[in-house]
């Protein structure tokens, strides 16, 4: 039996009534005319474009681009992930459509996917803007899956998955898409391959597209089969178990799993590269090409210059510097995430280790408690159990934070942590300013938070 798999309807809409205008204008733009390199391209004499100040202008990166990634940076693109994500069939241009940063790439394919209040579920913690970045234009709704920190890396994990889907199908409410980061966002975990299968196979039961965010697929820093330099520091109890980073893209039993129509791939500059500026992102679908049909449709809102198009290409076809780089990110990442659990360990403070990305979750329900009982409103009472404290009172300490300690930092309440206490703090950073942003925040919750 033939499966369907549903894109939204405004996609079905958009796709079903292709405008030969657009096809046409689209083919013009996609061969132009040159002297020497296309002869027989052709000649464009109805873009509105001013090119009488060739002389003063860089003509190709100051002019209308590809709103999908030029051909030079996607097969660029293209290399990059041939060569770093092991795909079991080659990536080629095609299969590509590059947005302004993955932010963009989650909205457009939250778009084409999903209808008004449909369902995209995330295990938590999450990313926090993973909500807005659905929901503002498609009005999709981030549903929380509530999944332990240690069942992270476990197959486990798709007993929550599937009660969520029974809880949302009782309401009426269709479940769409899944978000799936990998590795994690904020805990720095690399999910398990049983774990992605376990995942892989719960959306082909129910016909659910998957979104793999790779954005942290080249800052894996520890893994159990090479280490730039051993880690060191204390879990206080936290699992603490490497796993060997692999693309879905890789999987040799995709087919096994799901039906591959339904897996797609973000990725881009901002993380791996540490390029945030640039605001380059990329969808990767090799299985589905309506969904790349889709997103053409709606490139025109998303693309990036042409200058920029230019500037990213040049820099990903640098193999030699693309590996320095990645090198030099996983090593660095490394050295700081050493510093930082040697500290927290000095300080006996908790923390859930992490193996990639620039982030770490510690615990500082003690922290809490203590500025709670320096901050009671009228009437309360002490506290005295860890228990008693709530994600209002960490909130509230977050506030506080911001206002009178000056430090800023993620709170466990916005990216829906599994209790009160647990924060995420990013330790990318020079480490003399790390520590004393460290120290700040360690002083303020201890004695500088009293009113």
């Amino acid at each position: 039996m033939t499966r369907n798999f549903t894109l939204s309807n405004s996609t079905i809409e958009n796709i079903s009534d292709e405008s030969p205008s657009l096809v046409a204008s689209r083919n013009a733009m996609a061969d132009p005319y040159h002297p020497v390199k296309n002869p027989n391209g052709i000649l464009n004499l109805g873009i509105a474009a001013n090119k009488l100040q060739g002389d003063l202008l860089i003509k190709k990166d100051l002019d209308y681009g590809n709103a999908c990634g030029s051909e030079e940076l996607r097969k660029s693109v293209s290399t990059l992930v041939n060569k770093y994500f092991n795909p079991i069939s080659p990536v080629i241009s095609s299969h590509i459509i590059v947005t302004n940063g993955v932010t963009s790439a989650m909205d457009k394919l939250a778009s084409v996917i999903c209808n008004h209040e449909e369902a995209v579920l995330v295990s938590e913690p999450y990313y926090s803007f993973l909500t807005t970045d659905v929901n503002l234009v498609a009005k999709a709704v981030v549903h929380g899956v509530p999944v332990p920190p240690s069942e992270i890396q476990s197959p486990s994990q798709v007993n929550y998955y599937e009660s969520k889907y029974r809880e949302l199908s009782s309401l009426g409410i269709t479940v769409k898409m899944i978000i799936l980061c990998n590795p994690h966002n904020p805990t720095g975990k690399v999910y398990s391959r049983a774990a992605l299968e376990a995942i892989l196979r719960f959306a082909n039961k129910y016909d659910i597209y998957v979104i793999f965010d790779e954005i942290y697929a080249l800052s894996v820093y520890r893994s159990p089969t090479k280490n730039i330099i051993n880690s060191i520091g204390s879990s206080n109890n936290h699992s603490d178990e490497l796993y060997t980073f692999e693309s879905v893209l890789s999987f040799d039993n995709l087919n096994e799993l799901i039906d591959p129509r339904l897996v797609v791939v973000v990725h881009g500059l901002s993380k791996d590269f540490c390029m945030n500026g640039f605001r380059v992102g990329w969808i990767i679908s090799p299985f589905n090409s309506d969904i790349i049909k889709a997103l053409s449709k709606i490139s025109p809102f998303s693309y990036i210059s042409a200058f920029t198009d230019r500037l990213v290409a040049n820099i990903l076809s640098d193999a030699e510097f693309i590996d320095v780089l990645t090198y030099t990110v996983r090593r660095n990442l490394l050295i700081n995430y050493n510093k930082i659990t040697a500290f927290l360990s000095q300080k006996n403070i908790s923390y859930i280790p992490a193996q990639a990305g620039n982030f770490i979750l510690i615990d500082i329900k003690p922290f809490l408690l203590i500025w709670k009982n320096n901050n009671l409103q009228p009437g309360e009472s002490p506290i005295t159990n860890i228990k008693d404290l709530t994600f209002d009172d960490e909130y509230q300490l977050w506030i506080s934070s911001i206002e009178k300690g000056r430090i800023y930092y993620s709170s466990g309440v916005n990216i829906k942590a599994h209790e009160p206490g647990w924060v995420r703090l990013i330790f990318s950073q020079e480490w003399n300013s790390l520590k004393f942003g460290l120290e700040r925040l360690i002083d303020f919750f201890e004695r500088g938070s009293s009113t």
